[in-house]
């Protein structure tokens, strides 16, 4: 039998769907923004992109021997990138790891005769957590359970073990816990797996609204949800203190999910507002439609990393040749398996 999950309730303001103000001087003008578009999933047409702010430049992610790439997230530096695609001669979806700078991509799951989906690094860089499916001839169904891999030998190991679908898992910021969707027979709640002891537990659900998509800044979790059992468009919703709020920027008639918070109270998401998906950028006050990215394509999916996070990771690189501090976070940025002066040269580069 199904737990029962705690409810959070809150005012949710029905609005009108209304489009965002310009984003020519609003929008970050450093960083680099990953994101995916597609006619519709079931075109299995989706690319992947990297949009770096500061030269206002584009750049497909793409190799012979997968499509259909989706959902990308970056480590712990910018030039690791993790995203799903259909490795195009097993015909099955694979984790891939793609280095920016020296443009190799691996296949991290490579002929396993499984579904793997909905990849993220943990906040260390040195491990990714993802859905993996196989189909059930018992249920007539996949069954999905979460697995992590161990980059650095390859080990993956499997987290859950049930009849419930487990997907689109997110470390919390110290790496200790993951949230994650929990759905089973037609409802989705928010769950949270401590990885110290192997047990879940549940963090939102509301009878009848579906709810997923959940993902963490600093301590907070956010997540998409239904705004109501009637009214089956998507928001996002902000937990902290166990307190939950809803965005601001959500409008009732249209969908709005794929949140990519910032630690500053700012995020990126996605809106139907403008007839497909758009993304759109949010600085605490006013939501900017970002124009210049988006397209009569579905735009979804986005990951940030920002120059702010890139001068961190430089530091502690820094300090760590230096001998002034012990990090286990991944650095090795050039992608050749040490950690040295190149590392530091390849990001300045970026930025």
């Amino acid at each position: 039998m199904k737990k029962t999950a705690t409810v959070f309730l809150s005012l949710i303001v029905l609005g009108v769907c209304s489009s965002g103000a310009s984003a020519s001087d609003t929008v970050p003008n450093s960083g680099i923004l990953l994101y995916h578009n597609y006619s519709s999933y079931e075109n299995l047409d989706s690319r992947l992109y990297q949009y770096n702010f500061k030269d206002n430049a584009f750049t497909e992610i793409k190799k012979e021997g997968f499509s259909h790439a989706m959902n990308a997230d970056f480590g712990s530096h910018p030039y690791d990138i993790t995203f799903m695609a259909i490795d195009t001669q097993y015909d099955e979806w694979d984790i891939y790891r793609y280095n920016s700078y020296n443009g190799e991509i691996i296949n991290l799951t490579p002929n396993s005769g499984f579904r793997n989906e909905d990849p993220k690094f943990s906040p260390d860089g040195n491990k990714i957590v993802f859905k993996r499916g196989y189909w059930s001839s018992e249920k007539n169904d996949f069954i999905y359970n979460l697995a992590e891999i161990e980059l650095k030998s390859g080990k993956i190991t499997m987290l859950t073990d049930d009849d419930y679908e487990e997907s689109m898992p997110y470390y919390t910021a110290d790496g200790s816990n993951i949230f994650y969707a929990r759905s089973f027979e037609g409802e989705s709640d928010i769950y949270v797996l401590d990885l110290r002891t192997g047990l879940s537990s549940p963090v939102y659900a509301e009878k009848g609204v579906l709810s997923y998509y959940p993902m963490v800044s600093d301590d907070k979790l956010y997540f998409t949800k239904w705004f109501s059992a009637d009214n089956r468009n998507d928001c996002i919703v902000r937990v902290d203190d166990n307190e939950i709020s809803v965005m601001p920027f959500n409008d009732s008639n249209c969908n709005t999910s794929d949140v990519y918070p910032l630690s500053n109270g700012s995020m990126f998401f996605s809106s139907t507002r403008n007839g497909s998906y758009d993304i759109f950028f949010y600085d605490g006050n006013t939501e900017y439609d970002i124009g210049f990215i988006n397209t009569d394509l579905q735009e979804l999916g986005a990951s940030y990393f920002s120059a702010e996070d890139a001068e961190r990771v430089l530091t502690e690189t820094s300090d760590f040749l230096l001998n002034r501090s012990d990090c286990d976070k991944n650095m090795d940025a050039d992608g050749d398996g040490t950690v040295s002066v190149f590392d530091l040269v390849a990001l300045r580069k970026q930025f």
